[in-house]
């Protein structure tokens, strides 16, 4: 039984329950802050000691290869963060501390969404900066004609850095099919947008896994994820085969601003889709049973 006294909103209540949260749980958030870090520091090191030549470096800036790297690094550290955000979950002992707390049950979803996907993300650029920083640190006395640091780099563009150097509808990729501007529009721009949505609504999808399933929760969203994929590709390819592969892709580049916009608005949906339900199966989430349908 869920024992919540309401599922009414107040202030007060909510910020004791993320003083509370943040308290009881600290260790773990700044292992998990000090793991990013270090990670992202190995990283950044790595990258810059093996593309130490001017000329690399150079090349490798002017297509934002650091912020495409740091951008998929951070699309799969929130979704394992985000998975981890109802553990509790996993234990009678912790469905008891979690759903009999005085805060409401709105409370308590919010105040693991605020600490485990917004309060992440927001730390996550702070660790990126404080690696790049410590990259530019480690490295700068070994400097000489031959191997190259750069200065520091702006991760907070980092969505918009990842569009310009994938380039996408750019005139140069377009050439020999007409005008580009004519062609596409500003797909850039949808496709920066979408990156955003996906930021929020691929989370979603793992809070959804972690309150639908707490115990491994990550293994097996990621298993349902690529299930349902698996499914979907063998439709496509079955329905591919009376498609003229190139007609389409030509289509797809003519319309390709429209395409953008539709995946945006299929991304919008699949965020509201994530969480709408991720509330819905927490709200009903049971002391005695793990089962969602109770």
């Amino acid at each position: 039984m869920n024992t919540a006294i309401n599922q009414t909103f107040d202030w007060s209540r909510f910020t004791a329950a993320v003083r509370k949260e943040l308290v009881e749980n600290k260790r773990a958030i700044l292992f998990t802050l000090l793991g990013t870090y270090g990670l992202l520091t190995m990283i950044m090191l790595l990258g810059n000691v093996s593309t130490g030549s001017e000329t690399e470096i150079h090349e490798l800036l002017e297509l934002y290869v650091p912020q495409k790297i740091i951008y998929g690094f951070l699309s799969f550290a929130i979704m394992v963060v985000a998975s981890l955000s109802f553990r509790k979950l996993t234990s009678k002992t912790g469905r008891i501390e979690m759903l009999t707390s005085p805060s409401s049950t709105l409370e308590k979803f919010l105040v693991n969404t605020l600490i485990y996907v917004i309060g992440y993300l927001v730390a996550f650029f702070i660790c990126a900066q404080l690696a790049d920083l410590t990259r530019i640190a480690v490295l700068w006395f070994f400097q000489d004609d031959y191997f190259h640091v750069p200065g520091p780099i702006n991760f907070l563009k980092i969505i918009r850095d990842t569009v310009e150097g994938i380039g996408i509808g750019s005139a140069s990729e377009l050439e020999g099919i007409g005008s580009a501007s004519a062609v596409i529009g500003n797909p850039g721009k949808w496709f920066g947008i979408n990156m955003y949505i996906g930021l929020l609504a691929g989370p979603g999808l793992f809070v959804l896994g972690s309150i639908l399933w707490p115990r491994l929760s990550l293994l097996k969203t990621f298993a349902a994820v690529y299930g349902i994929e698996i499914i979907l590709g063998i439709i496509f390819m079955i329905v591919a085969i009376n498609i003229d592969m190139e007609t389409l892709g030509q289509w797809i580049i003519y319309h390709l601003e429209g395409f953008m916009i539709t995946l945006t608005i299929f991304s919008i949906i699949q965020g509201i889709i994530y969480w709408g339900l991720s509330w819905y199966l927490f709200k009903h989430k049971d002391v005695i049973s793990l089962k969602w349908w109770k």
